[in-house]
């Protein structure tokens, strides 16, 4: 009986780890390219920006459609890079709070440019082919080419649903 649940957890488990994107899938290339000069492909290091100035959406930022059911068996992966001082982790979880962060971040407007800055977080979604790129300390996220500014809210939610995911005491993490 054993046997069979582990070898039945082991397939179901095989598809999410073969599509799983790099850590970097969603930042530019550009960004790959910056030197610790700051010059990107041989310019002066003045051409590149110094700083972003990011500020938060003041107006709906969510783009028109219709109501989605989900079932509470929707997986989510969220993957902490560790930024300079924090620690690296990866969690897969399911129930409300996958399927409120899948929701926010299938039907925002990734309309805008993208900035320089690197996402602190990537989200994958079963909803989503290419991972989203999440930064909080920036208020944003993008994905497929495009950036969206989020509302004070939104940052106020995404942290939340992080904040609940990393608490061990509930059993929302994939096993």
């Amino acid at each position: 009986m054993k046997t069979t649940a582990l070898l039945l957890s082991l397939l179901l488990s095989l598809p999410l780890l073969a599509c799983a994107p790099t850590q970097d899938a969603d930042v530019p290339e550009v960004l790959s390219t910056v030197d610790e000069t700051g010059a990107e492909g041989g310019e002066a290091p003045d051409a590149v920006p110094e700083e972003d100035v990011h500020e938060f959406a003041m107006e709906s930022n969510i783009l028109p459609h219709d109501s989605v059911g989900y079932c509470g068996n929707t997986i989510t992966t969220v993957r902490c890079g560790g930024g300079l001082e924090g620690e690296e982790w990866v969690k897969s979880f399911w129930g409300s709070p996958s399927v409120e962060l899948t929701d926010l971040l299938l039907y925002l407007d990734y309309s805008g440019d993208i900035c320089r800055c690197l996402p602190e977080y990537v989200v994958e979604t079963e909803f989503s082919d290419t991972a989203y790129g999440v930064n909080l300390t920036a208020g944003y996220v993008r994905h497929d080419g495009g950036q969206v500014s989020l509302t004070e809210e939104q940052v106020s939610l995404i942290e939340s649903i992080i904040d609940q995911i990393l608490e061990e005491s509930l059993d929302l993490e994939v096993k």
